[in-house]
């Protein structure tokens, strides 16, 4: 199987955004937001963006604080030793945005609301320079900022994406493009409810479903039975390693279960 990027859905809509940001009038804000549970791919779509179009990506980290988090601008903008104030930090940061004027992903954007100080950094940044941020973060996130009403009015909604689990329609593509099978239109909405749509596990079985055709039933062609096959092989190693076989019954019923 060759795993390489599949431009979703999800990823049309944050370019999209990405878009709205950079087109906005002045007058209006330019904060984006992308949000929506582990395992949809917003990683892997801020990294295929970021490898694809000039912008800037970040990943904050749970231990972060204010100066941290501008001397990780002042880094990725190449713009020389942090100055030791805060506020010249601040100002130096803004300076080299106004001089690239790119937007910048902000990955794990949940951690900025441990310290609501960093979400006044990036909207003072924000209003210095105009430069778009874009943050990246969990379901919660989009509820959340709404608390920081300073920082959410800013947010642009053209640049707003909830992302959404990977559909059948998606799934039949992905699994053609990367394995070279056909699985039909049935199988395929039964595979995206077992793994409730989820990018991480997508792989992991069309790796069994790969091995099932080619090595077992010699076959090209994806069905309900090979779909239930492998997932009720993957719950019997499930339960192998338990004591019961509760873990085994949670992932025949929601595909959350293979390692």
């Amino acid at each position: 199987m060759e795993v390489k990027f599949f431009k979703t859905r999800n990823c049309m809509n944050a370019e999209k955004s990405i878009a709205a940001l950079i087109n906005r009038d002045s007058s209006l804000p330019g904060l984006g937001l992308w949000y929506g549970r582990w395992g949809l791919g917003k990683s892997s779509v801020a990294n295929w963006i970021y490898s694809m179009l000039p912008v800037f990506y970040i990943v904050v980290e749970r231990l972060w604080r204010p100066r941290r988090l501008l001397e990780e601008f002042c880094d990725i903008l190449n713009l020389g030793s942090p100055q030791y104030r805060l506020d010249r930090l601040s100002d130096q940061v803004a300076e080299g945005l106004r001089k690239w004027n790119q937007p910048f992903l902000i990955d794990e954007a949940d951690y900025l609301l441990k310290n609501s100080v960093m979400l006044d950094v990036l909207r003072d940044l924000h209003d210095k320079t105009g430069n778009p941020f874009i943050l990246i973060g969990m379901e919660k996130l989009h509820s959340d900022l709404q608390r920081f009403g300073q920082f959410f009015s800013r947010i642009l909604p053209a640049s707003i994406v909830e992302f959404q689990p990977v559909g059948p329609n998606e799934v039949a593509v992905i699994t053609k493009e990367w394995t070279g099978l056909t699985i039909d239109h049935e199988a395929a909405d039964l595979f995206c409810q077992l793994v409730e749509g989820d990018f991480r596990y997508i792989v992991g079985y069309l790796l069994s479903f790969e091995k099932a055709c080619k090595e077992v039933n010699q076959t090209d062609i994806i069905d309900i039975p090979l779909v239930k096959s492998v997932f009720r092989n993957q719950a019997q190693k499930i339960k192998k390693r338990v004591t019961s076989g509760s873990a085994a019954s949670k992932l025949i019923t929601s595909g959350r279960g293979q390692s």
